[in-house]
């Protein structure tokens, strides 16, 4: 049995509603006021988290790197993320983030981030894993494009600094991701790899239905997290909009997921439902007289057909009643039961 993962008042693992994690990312585009206006979006989307990603850009990337510029401009400062985090801790809303250096690992827990992601990049980070351990914090340990390897050396040096619960996380970013490239089979294989709770962080074009489709898909495969980036308008064609669902349909997205997420059920042998019950009564054949019977006669297989009616004795115990003799007159189109003989 895998071990459930709780934080605060929340669980994640088999039994539950599938987890919801709005992906903040860089969609504020280095906007403070963007990023408080994300976070009353993740609310009114009824999202158990908001994901923010907190780094430094001296520290997160190289100087001639081609994206260095870019990043430049989506920094935001420890006093602009306390802002947006003073919103979120007055919502009732699960704080998640990553923290890409050890000096941004420890603002956040000074702000008493609930939970960590650790983005696919640091898996073989020791100093960003070392930090994030030792905080106890339960660990969404991104998984994209590593190796199974370098999957298991993470998980054991989170585990040898502290961190006891761990989420792994299924996925990566193609800008979007293409549909073929999401291989959701591979959530069960991580699964039986290291006995741990799986999600999946979803990267497909968020333009089409296809967004919505396949984190839902990832719940039938055992995804008990999902991770959803999210924007306030795609028109703008702003930093992450490739998979992200704008504001409208992120709101919309999410009470598809909750909604269809209670399709899943369980797969243990089980008591039948209200409705199977009453489906069952509705639809099982049962052995009824297609003549009147009169009292003393033998039952054979010509004065009975197995057909839909009020429920009975089952056509697979006809043996039990054949050649028996009808204590008591049959009418056409009764139900035969145990008692008419």
């Amino acid at each position: 049995m895998i071990k459930q993962v709780e934080i605060r008042h929340k669980v994640i693992g088999q039994g539950y509603p599938p987890f919801l994690i709005a992906e903040m990312a860089c969609a504020h585009q280095g906007d403070v006021e963007n990023a408080c206006d994300l976070v009353n979006v993740a609310i009114k989307a009824n999202a158990d988290a908001i994901q923010l990603q907190v780094f430094k850009k001296e520290t997160y990337m190289s100087p001639i790197y081609k994206d260095y510029d870019l990043i430049t401009n989506l920094e935001l400062s420890q006093n602009e993320w306390s802002r947006v985090i003073e919103l979120i801790k007055e919502k009732d809303i699960l704080f998640f983030a990553a923290g890409f250096d050890v000096e941004s690992i420890k603002f956040l827990i000074e702000q008493g981030v609930d939970a960590f992601k650790v983005h696919s990049s640091d898996i073989s980070n020791p100093e960003v894993l070392k930090e994030v351990g030792r905080s106890k914090k339960p660990v969404f340990l991104g998984c994209g494009a590593s190796k199974i390897g370098e999957i298991k050396k993470g998980i054991d040096f989170l585990k040898k600094n502290g961190t006891t619960d761990i989420i792994l996380m299924h996925g990566y970013q193609g800008f979007p991701t293409k549909i073929e490239d999401s291989h959701l089979n591979f959530i069960k294989t991580l699964e039986r790899a290291f006995n741990l709770n799986v999600g999946y962080y979803d990267h497909v074009d968020g333009g089409t239905i296809l967004a919505n489709i396949s984190p839902i898909m990832a719940i039938g495969y055992g995804a008990q997290a999902i991770e959803k980036h999210f924007i306030l308008t795609r028109e703008d064609k702003g930093i992450d909009y490739e998979s992200s669902l704008d504001q409208e349909d992120f709101i919309s997205f999410c009470e598809i997921l909750r909604t269809s997420g209670k399709a899943i059920g369980s797969e243990k042998i089980r008591d039948f439902t209200e409705g199977e019950l009453k489906y069952r009564a509705y639809c099982k054949k049962s052995i009824i007289a297609v003549d009147n019977i009169s009292k003393g006669s033998k039952i054979t297989r010509g004065k009975v057909m197995f057909l839909r009616g009020d429920p009975g004795i089952p056509p697979n115990k006809f043996k039990n009643i054949e050649g028996k003799l009808a204590k008591r007159e049959i009418s056409k189109y009764h139900n035969l039961t145990y008692d008419d003989f």
